[in-house]
């Protein structure tokens, strides 16, 4: 900046700072447009933190075509932080593992990807009497909505390994008692398919009789 500001000497006394000359204010100006165009060619590029490209030590991205997504397989993460911001109604939870990753190329050079282009799962450790109160809370609100009893909708085996990636596949416990979805339970003031964080949730499956939820929703 080229305003006059008070400056103060060791001793306290008070001084105005010179106005910078002409030639000084020109030199700062044509050292500022060459960051600038560095930065922009950084960008256009994708290179740096900004762009596009990965970074070189990070690990590798894969496309997973079941499920229509870009994972990093050796990548998970232990931390029930985003299960408490997206589900409040589960006051407690076991375990947590959590994948994430992009709906599109990580590799392309785009420098600033869409919000909805990042994904996130999880399976996630409940009590059986957790999992029995979200299948009742299930139902209640299909009866409330149809004007009787509704059990939730079952999801197959296949579909619940299809959305998830192969990361997550290794986690997910065997369930005889078949698989349910519970998105009204988990959702129930934003919508069947809207997490309370405003994710959309495109899977919330639950074990019948069984001790695991298992979750897959995208930034919105």
């Amino acid at each position: 900046m080229d305003d006059e500001r008070p400056t103060h000497d060791p001793a306290g006394r008070r001084e105005r700072a010179r106005r910078a000359s002409p030639r000084g204010t020109a030199r700062r100006r044509t050292t500022r447009a060459l960051t600038g165009a560095l930065v922009t060619a950084l960008l256009l590029g994708g290179c740096g933190p900004l762009g596009g490209g990965t970074d070189r030590d990070e690990p590798d991205w894969v496309r997973d075509e079941a499920s229509e997504r870009y994972y990093q397989p050796d990548l998970v993460v232990h931390s029930s932080e985003l299960v408490e911001e997206h589900f409040p109604v589960l006051e407690t939870v076991g375990a947590v593992t959590i994948a994430e990753g992009r709906f599109t190329d990580p590799y392309e050079r785009v420098p600033f990807p869409a919000q909805d282009d990042y994904w996130w799962q999880a399976v996630i450790e409940l009590e059986p009497a957790q999992v029995d109160e979200l299948v009742s809370a299930t139902a209640a609100a299909g009866a409330s909505d149809h004007g009787g009893a509704d059990a939730p909708e079952p999801v197959t085996e296949d579909e619940v390994l299809d959305a998830l990636v192969p990361t997550l596949e290794g986690e997910v416990q065997d369930c005889p008692g078949g698989w349910v979805d519970v998105s009204p339970a988990l959702a129930q003031e934003k919508g069947p398919d809207v997490s309370d964080a405003g994710d959309l949730l495109e899977l919330t499956a639950v074990c019948a009789g069984g001790s695991q939820l298992l979750t897959s929703a995208r930034d919105m």
